[in-house]
């Protein structure tokens, strides 16, 4: 599996499809930061939303990077599109951990915050945007060019997604029932969860973040299912 790993990223860090979506993470992570001092939780709620749309919009990009035939020719030297589709999950996961690392150290590196962070709150702020970028990234597994040929659907669903996982508490008021918390991706539940650490007990985040680990989870369990019932070669 490493070498899977170490070969997806190889294959996906020089492909022009890499620089995108990791730009612009960047470039809004240095212009929210422009101006200092910032509160600690409010700064990392804002860049929790910066790096899910980020990791969703670097989901799409990795896993169309691969030209068919080359990802046929893989799959078929693994024995297994399951492993393949493995090796893309911890792939984008890796990436989405380097991403988080950098949203979290860089205010406290250039002296941004307004006071200290403290363990608590940088664990906390951690957790969130690694959860927050795997969510980007479960979503986007089912919206890759095998899945959805139409490359303007996919980025349409995306959006619709994204936005309405945003909005989320906003839905929750104004459609009554368990639909909107169950049914839609939990971003608007961890941008509130970072907002509200300072106010929040630690079981209430801890809460929060089970809930959206469940449905990451899920969303990567459906898709590794799937993907062992779907024969690529027919995508080629």
């Amino acid at each position: 599996m490493s070498a899977l790993i170490a070969h997806m990223l190889k294959s996906y860090t020089t492909s022009q499809r890499f620089f995108g979506p990791v730009a612009a993470v960047v470039i809004l992570l240095l212009f929210l930061y422009t101006y200092k001092p910032n509160p600690v939780m409010g700064s990392y709620a804002a860049t929790g939303v910066i790096l899910f749309i980020g990791c969703a919009w670097m989901g799409i990009s990795f896993l169309n990077h691969e030209q068919a035939v080359q990802r046929q020719v893989t799959i078929v030297h693994l024995r297994s599109s399951i492993k393949y589709s493995l090796g893309g999950i911890l792939t984008l996961a890796l990436l989405t951990v380097a991403l988080t690392l950098l949203m979290v150290v860089y205010p406290l590196l250039t002296g941004n915050f307004a006071e200290p962070a403290g363990l608590y709150r940088l664990t906390v702020a951690f957790a969130g945007h690694l959860l927050l970028g795997m969510l980007g990234v479960s979503i986007s597994l089912f919206l890759q060019a095998s899945w959805v040929p139409k490359s303007s659907y996919a980025t349409g669903l995306l959006l619709i997604i994204l936005i309405l996982s945003i909005s989320g508490l906003k839905l929750a008021e104004l459609i009554p029932g368990p639909v909107v918390p169950v049914l839609l991706p939990p971003a608007a539940l961890l941008m509130n969860a970072l907002m509200k650490t300072d106010e929040w007990s630690m079981p209430a985040v801890l809460g929060t973040f089970a809930h959206a680990l469940t449905y990451i989870l899920l969303l990567c369990g459906v898709y590794l299912y799937r993907s062992g019932r779907m024969d690529y070669g027919k995508h080629l």
